[in-house]
């Protein structure tokens, strides 16, 4: 398994083995003068995969001068908090809506142990809060230059409400987060993730002109990996935006039971995803993509 990418001028991607399956978990990488930069390091429960992928490019944890979260959901950065204890020099860059549930996660948690249960520390492992003072609020229009590094920042909603994008100018790089959604490294199908509680698709359709806006070079997809034609994933990734929110639409308007609409809905989404990846990536697409969650998330702000 190749746990390491190399992109060019500085900028990267390890992947973290989530659950012991390879393209699941990209974190972004970015050198600098100062150290190492990672972008969504993923969960605890990966932290060994993230170690090891650090060590196969040459790095240790003691190298990482900063993390930038491009929003604060387990799978993006969970691991936060365990990695600035063992390296209390490393900054966290978050959205000021994302800030205090990384200093403070007890509402984090409390929300995720009601949906996930009994595989909430299978899933994500422990989760540790982020000293106050290790904690850099970024805001839209930002620029920032954690290590010297010259990198924009732009806030981004749709998936969350305290998510943020972030373009590293010297490489036209731009770290998406889950803004333009999930397709793995070699698939041409992208797909939204829509869970609840955030979903806004007015402030989303602002969100993906920011990041066009930037006329980047190439995308880097927290699932998963690099996209080397910004335009034509954008396209895309609109397009099914479009129609899964106006099928979603039309079944929160026929529907008075929500279970038996989502089922449908995610039965169709499925059917969808599985006549158009290679069989041998379903799975990552079910794993993160979620279409019955999605269309909870969906008819919340449908419900708004």
């Amino acid at each position: 398994m190749e746990t390491t990418v190399d992109l060019g001028g500085g900028t990267g991607y390890l992947d973290v083995g989530f659950n012991g399956t390879p393209r699941l978990i990209a974190c972004g990488v970015v050198e600098t003068p100062a150290g190492l930069l990672l972008v969504d390091p993923g969960p605890t429960s990966s932290l060994d995969g993230l170690l090891k992928a650090l060590d196969a490019r040459g790095n240790t944890l003691s190298g990482v001068a900063a993390i930038l979260l491009t929003h604060i959901h387990l799978d993006h950065a969970g691991a936060t908090g365990t990695l600035v204890g063992r390296n209390r020099n490393i900054r966290v860059f978050v959205h000021g809506r994302g800030a205090r549930h990384l200093i403070d996660p007890s509402r984090l948690l409390a929300s995720a142990r009601r949906i996930y249960g009994e595989r909430m520390d299978e899933l994500w492992g422990e989760i540790v809060p982020v000293p106050d003072d290790n904690v850099e609020v970024v805001s839209d229009g930002d620029l920032i230059a954690p290590g010297g590094r010259d990198i924009d920042v732009a806030y981004t909603p749709g998936h969350a409400v305290h998510h943020v994008s972030y373009f590293d100018r010297a490489t036209s790089t731009a770290f998406v987060g889950d803004t333009l959604g999930l397709r793995v490294e070699g698939e041409k199908t992208v797909i939204p993730m829509t869970p609840p509680p955030d979903i806004d698709l007015v402030s989303w359709q602002t969100s993906v002109q920011k990041i066009s806006d930037w006329s980047p070079k190439r995308l880097v997809l927290t699932h998963f990996g690099r996209v080397d034609e910004p335009a034509a994933h954008i396209a895309r990734f609109t397009s099914r935006l479009n129609a899964w929110s106006e099928r979603a639409r039309e079944l929160w308007l026929a529907s008075s039971d929500a279970r038996t609409a989502a089922a449908l809905f995610g039965g169709e989404r499925l059917d969808e995803i599985r006549s158009s990846v290679d069989q041998s990536n379903v799975s990552r697409y079910e794993t993160f993509g979620d279409p019955v969650g999605s269309y909870f998330g969906l008819a919340r702000h449908f419900d708004r």
